[in-house]
């Protein structure tokens, strides 16, 4: 009976940790990845399907992205995030009304704002960061 049990705690703790692990903060990401946080009031689908269409782009700088609308949180993140997350991101980055842009580096920094979304403003920004620049020496990007 102990060997099911313990089998079957395998079993969900693998299925668990396939989809990425749990997080609460963006503390989670810090040094891995950075991060774009946008919030778009009313229907998200254009910006996600044009957030979609960049994927590879976004892979290539470690860069996760957040979408929060009056709907949902959209995520290219591939695992779970606790309960109060989107309220604790929504309070400390996007905080009022109205289009916001926020890129954090991944040293955990603010590192970008505006109230439009632009690829090519965006990823100017990031192709500019240090770290960035020596990831491309490395040959870790484009």
């Amino acid at each position: 009976m102990h060997k099911l049990t313990a089998f079957f705690l395998l079993l969900y703790t693998a299925i668990s940790c396939a989809q990425g692990p749990s997080v609460s903060t963006l503390k989670d990401f810090q040094w891995k990845n950075r991060i774009l946080l946008l919030n778009i009031p009313g229907n998200p689908d254009n910006a996600v399907n044009e957030l979609l269409k960049l994927a590879p782009q976004f892979a290539e700088r470690d860069l996760l992205w957040f979408l929060f609308s009056d709907e949902a949180l959209e995520t290219n993140y591939g695992g779970e995030v606790s309960d109060n997350f989107p309220a604790d991101i929504k309070n400390s980055y996007l905080p009022g009304e109205g289009t916001k842009i926020v890129l954090i580096g991944k040293d955990g920094e603010v590192k970008y704002t505006a109230n439009t979304f632009s690829a090519k403003t965006l990823f100017q920004r990031i192709d500019s960061m240090p770290m960035r620049r020596h990831e491309m020496r490395q040959g870790s990007g484009p």
